[in-house]
């Protein structure tokens, strides 16, 4: 049901409910744990926003549909790339968005094949890495590439990650595009986990400082508060979470972007 109602207005309309429900439960059972639901929230009202007209938007780790399908609908002007590595999701979302340039692997550090593991309960998690927990796991061989060898574009103004675990390998891999066009990067990084990935928090953030970006929560793009430390962002993925998703900033963009930031939120500068 939620494959066909990505992109509609009635699925815009469902996502909203959900979302409010999402909220009142949390608040309700878990409000420890609603800041990290409010984060993430922020996260995917601001990724699917930001993007300037006429510039690139890269979805890796498309799944569905949900933010590149939302992106298309604020700004028909943006130039739209999808990775996903399930073959039926991609073809789907091709078929519903032709406009869009979809790449069917997945995306890590090198080029080759690897093997994909499909979880049929919560497809959503699906992922490169198989999980212990899961006794419903469908595996699969799918083409690797890097994502230096499937962007060649010099316009790229935002990209969203989303690899459950891989984000690291997806980054390692986008050297060039990161160094050529100084993206806004959203990216999914979640409780540490041993997932024989051997991606670190410490190693993430790393990556970016050494890149001259900063690490932002979504709630605090739009504001005027530093970078997280390696410390601070290490802590952030304790219990409970502060969020799931966080914004990497090119140092020489932070004004532009919490700027646009503002002016999605409607908020006023103080």
């Amino acid at each position: 049901m939620r494959e066909i109602l990505v992109g509609t207005a009635l699925g815009r309309f469902a996502m909203a409910v959900r979302n409010s429900i999402e909220l009142a439960w949390k608040a309700y059972h878990s409000p420890e744990s609603i800041g990290t639901l409010v984060n993430d929230q922020i996260a995917t009202f601001l990724v699917t926003r930001l993007c300037l007209p006429g510039k690139g938007f890269v979805d890796v780790g498309a799944h569905i549909g949900s933010i590149i399908s939302e992106v298309a609908y604020r700004d028909a002007s943006i130039k739209l790339y999808a990775i996903e590595p399930v073959p039926e999701k991609l073809n789907r979302l091709q078929r519903r968005f032709p406009n869009i340039q979809c790449h069917a692997c997945a995306v890590g550090e090198s080029n080759g094949e690897i093997a994909f593991f499909i979880n049929i309960k919560r497809p959503g998690y699906s992922s490169l890495r198989r999980s212990a927990r899961d006794a419903e796991i469908v595996e699969i061989t799918v083409p690797l590439r890097t994502l230096d060898s499937l962007i060649s574009a010099s316009d790229i103004d935002v990209i969203k990650i989303d690899v459950e675990g891989a984000e690291l390998a997806v980054l390692r891999g986008g050297n060039e595009v990161i160094a050529r066009s100084r993206p806004l990067v959203m990216f999914e990084s979640g409780a540490p986990v041993d997932d024989g990935l051997g991606y670190t928090k410490e190693a993430m953030w790393h990556w970016w400082h050494d890149r001259n970006f900063d690490l932002f929560f979504p709630n605090r793009v739009a504001h005027d508060a530093p970078g997280l430390t390696l410390d601070g962002f290490v802590d952030a993925h304790s219990y409970p979470r502060l969020t799931t998703n966080y914004f990497a900033i090119p140092k020489e963009r932070r004004i532009e972007i919490r700027d646009r930031a503002r002016n999605v939120l409607k908020i006023k500068a103080a």
